[in-house]
């Protein structure tokens, strides 16, 4: 029986790091364009690139967390993929 719970709590924590690992990628990714290619048309599609894998990514792990859902993996997948969309927002939108 403990061994349900340890490897519940595992699946809790892995998607945990993995939403905020996508999240730090994906800034590293968007704001390495923007100072390699200061205010051009290529940063800004790397921008968006980047954003849409990571929106990828995180619905595959939110597709793939047992039901019913863990409050706090899924939250933690709700904050990465709110950061990811308002990082990007000034790639759409400057």
């Amino acid at each position: 029986m403990a061994d349900r719970y340890h490897s519940h709590d595992r699946l809790i924590y892995r998607t945990m790091l993995l939403a905020f690992a996508i999240w730090g990628g994906h800034f590293i990714l968007a704001y390495g364009a923007a100072l390699v290619f200061p205010g051009t048309a290529t940063a800004n599609g790397i921008a968006l690139i980047a954003a849409c894998l990571a929106v990828v990514a995180i619905g595959i792990l939110a597709f793939r967390l047992p039901r019913p859902r863990p409050t706090i993996a899924f939250g933690s997948l709700g904050l990465s993929l709110a950061a990811i969309v308002f990082g990007t927002l000034p790639a759409v939108v400057g």
